[in-house]
């Protein structure tokens, strides 16, 4: 009876320990601080440089680093912002159907190709310094990467849920097991990191550096595009999150829409009506712009989402013109002559009479990216 008596107080003191770690560890877990704030490109650099198209980009205040995929030897230059002068770093970087570039402080983090062939494409993830030297392997055979933010890169897995690697010390966490496409963006107030996938849906996932370092799935919810109330619901993609705002585009392809969430949901704020456009293959979103092209396609057109104004910012006289991605101010873009041998980009890009320009939000032509 002592025996068990003792035994007993021995079982209370030590669920009563359990208990109280348990609780200390939830408060601890709570109360993380951790605010996803750099992110290694821009959203939409980020994701045109993960698929076909004809050129990737990157930048900071000193640099421009390209990879000009209508080369067939896959060369990632530099450009010297301030002398203008172009350098060749390396070549074979990516291949034909992707090559990834992100800036993570002093280096530069690229890919190179396994040659396993569309869709079923794996990649060597790399990092060197901006003279293109010092290269040092990241992550063999890795799905191309959706996103550097502050100290970790971002990667799908095999479910194509999402991988986050320490750029630190190599820790791997798989973070949640809810299909995560492509990265869509930021909201920082809300530590969310939002993703789209191919089912007319977007993921949003909440992150928690100490549940991700005891091995603790992050919070995920999968939203409809056809649970957002008003016409929302019509959304195609993610266009982007700026202002705590997501910004989507429409299977009517001339609709933007505005959605925040609210306490009952996601609701549609705002529409926005291009008349005659199609914005489905041919739009991007860059802070709190959002840039498409004419019917004709040979205007670029910027729409400032805070005045509601639309802008022709750039002509092509002759030519058909494919927004790629956007970098602050900074817009690139991909032109090619009207004629009935290239009637689209993706002709163009095979034939390679596409030709590739960085330009400014006011039209400017900085530089060819030959």
């Amino acid at each position: 009876m002592v025996k068990t008596k003792k035994l007993f107080k021995i079982a209370i003191v030590t669920l009563s320990v359990v208990t109280v770690s348990i609780i200390i560890l939830a408060v601890w877990i709570s109360r993380d601080d951790y605010v996803p704030k750099k992110l290694g490109n821009s959203v939409s650099a980020a994701l045109n440089n993960r698929y076909g198209s004809s050129c990737s980009i990157a930048e900071n205040d000193k640099y421009i680093f390209y990879v000009n995929r209508v080369k067939d030897s896959f060369p990632l230059v530099r450009i010297d912002k301030n002398s203008g002068e172009k350098k060749l770093l390396k070549i074979d970087i990516g291949d034909s159907y992707g090559s990834v570039l992100f800036i993570y402080k002093n280096t530069l983090i690229y890919t190179k190709s396994k040659g396993l062939g569309y869709g079923n494409s794996y990649y060597d993830i790399y990092r060197c310094d901006f003279d293109g030297e010092n290269e040092k392997l990241i992550k063999k055979e890795s799905p191309i990467p959706h996103m550097v933010i502050d100290d970790y890169i971002y990667i799908p897995n095999l479910d194509n849920a999402l991988t986050r690697l320490s750029l630190i010390n190599g820790q791997k966490r798989t973070l949640n097991k809810e299909e995560c496409n492509n990265f869509a963006g930021v909201d920082k107030k809300g530590k969310t990191l939002y993703f789209e996938t191919g089912a007319l849906k977007m993921v949003k996932v909440k992150i928690n550096k100490r549940k991700a370092s005891l091995w603790i799935k992050s919070p995920t919810e999968a939203i409809g595009f056809g649970s957002i109330h008003g016409k929302g619901k019509k959304a195609r993609k993610i266009l982007g999150i700026a202002n705590g705002s997501i910004w989507l585009r429409g299977k009517d392809v001339d609709s933007i829409y505005k959605v925040e969430e609210t306490e009952g949901g996601y609701q549609t704020k705002s529409i926005f009506k291009k008349a005659g456009v199609n914005l489905v293959d041919n739009s991007i979103m860059e802070k709190d712009k959002i840039y498409y092209v004419s019917h004709d396609e040979n205007k670029l057109i910027m729409f400032d989402i805070m005045t509601g104004e639309d802008r022709v910012i750039y002509t092509a006289a002759n030519k058909n013109i494919k927004i790629l991605a956007a970098i602050g101010d900074n817009i690139l873009i991909s032109e090619w002559a009207k004629d009935n041998e290239h009637v689209n980009y993706y002709d163009a890009v095979g034939d390679k009479t596409a030709k590739n320009y960085y330009i400014n939000n006011s039209g400017k032509v900085l530089y060819e990216l030959d």
